[in-house]
């Protein structure tokens, strides 16, 4: 069947071009926090597995992130919630917009930190067949 180009491109034209699907692993309790303008927000730190090199049979370096969900109001919207309620080890597919924060430490260094602002979240759970060896491919060392 073929697709009509203005069509396909208008159902994608609300995602930016970071827009990013990530199914990752939590590496710490999910937290809500409140801004200074009073607004709730959460965060959770994770990381996705690169897996195995399949010539050395070692780990590949993890990617690490942080989620974020902000509510656009002082009311705690769901999204926040929900990655308020994500726990250590949780699976979790987010989609969202990835940036770097950056930052200068109280040592003068500057430090950044890959982000996701979370648009949803959603439980990750593995088909019964996959999952021995999904297991291992997200089993890794957090650095």
């Amino acid at each position: 069947m073929a697709t009509n180009k203005r069509n396909s491109k208008k159902s994608n034209s609300n995602r930016p071009a970071n827009y990013v699907i990530f199914t990752l692993m939590a590496i710490a309790d999910g937290e809500m926090k409140v801004s200074a303008s009073g607004k709730p927000y959460s965060f959770v730190r994770a990381f996705l597995s690169q897996g195995k090199d399949k010539k050395t049979d070692e780990y590949k370096p993890s990617v690490f992130f942080d989620v974020k969900a902000i509510s656009q109001d002082e009311d705690v919207s769901p999204l926040v919630q929900a990655v308020a309620d994500i726990e250590n080890k949780d699976r979790f597919t987010v989609k969202g917009c990835i940036a770097m924060e950056e930052w200068t430490g109280n040592d003068g260094e500057k430090h950044q930190k890959l982000v996701i602002f979370a648009q949803s979240v959603e439980p990750y759970v593995f088909e019964k067949e996959d999952e021995a060896n999904a297991e291992e491919e997200l089993e890794g060392e957090p650095a």
